[in-house]
């Protein structure tokens, strides 16, 4: 059908530019007239949504969280030490019989004549000093107790950590005009053969 229609105005605008080119066949008979049409473009507004971003998976990382502690250390463990006390003397001054009581026999001259005598001889004493030992020398046991210190180190409160996001498409709807129909141009057949006069 469309195929037709344009081999018909073809024909049509033929026979229209013969009779315009051929000043000899003016005046002639109208058997039928056509006037030439124009249709603008038709269009329409058509809105589609478009993706101005993609969406996708977005790894993100969590750096490690630290932290301050405080804890009790051993700087020197509980040790038992022997202690020698060296034994405490002193002197004493003490009184001894030397030689004791006795009775001897001895020469004396009595009138000047040699006599023996019965002669009682007394107990003799000296002080002598000595060392006497107060309180012996000894080994005692001494307990030393452990030495402990607070110390303050950082700690990893929260390992570093990897995790996926995803992120949605943004989609935003835009508004074009769109061709519905180009622009033509033809031939209409004038109705009526009064028209052609």
């Amino acid at each position: 059908m469309f195929e037709f229609s344009s081999i018909r105005r073809g024909i049509v605008a033929a026979t229209l530019a013969t009779s315009i080119a051929s000043p000899a066949l003016a005046g002639g008979k109208s058997l039928s007239c056509y006037q030439q049409v124009h249709q603008p473009a038709v269009y329409k507004t058509v809105h589609q949504q478009v993706v101005v971003r993609p969406g996708g998976v977005v790894h993100e990382t969590i750096p490690a969280r630290y932290g301050q502690i405080t804890e009790k250390v051993l700087i020197e463990p509980e040790r038992v030490i022997a202690r020698k006390i060296p034994a405490v003397v002193k002197t004493v001054h003490q009184t001894v019989m030397v030689r004791a009581k006795s009775v001897g026999w001895e020469w004396r001259r009595v009138h000047g004549v040699k006599t023996l005598c019965k002669v009682a001889y007394p107990a003799q004493y000296e002080t002598r000093a000595r060392t006497v030992v107060v309180h012996p020398a000894r080994t005692v046991h001494e307990r030393i107790p452990a030495r402990y210190a607070h110390r303050s180190r950082t700690v990893v409160v929260e390992a570093a950590r990897t995790i996926a996001r995803q992120v949605p498409p943004v989609i935003k709807t835009v508004a074009r005009n769109v061709e519905v129909r180009p622009a033509s141009s033809g031939w209409v057949q004038v109705s009526g053969r009064s028209r052609c006069h």
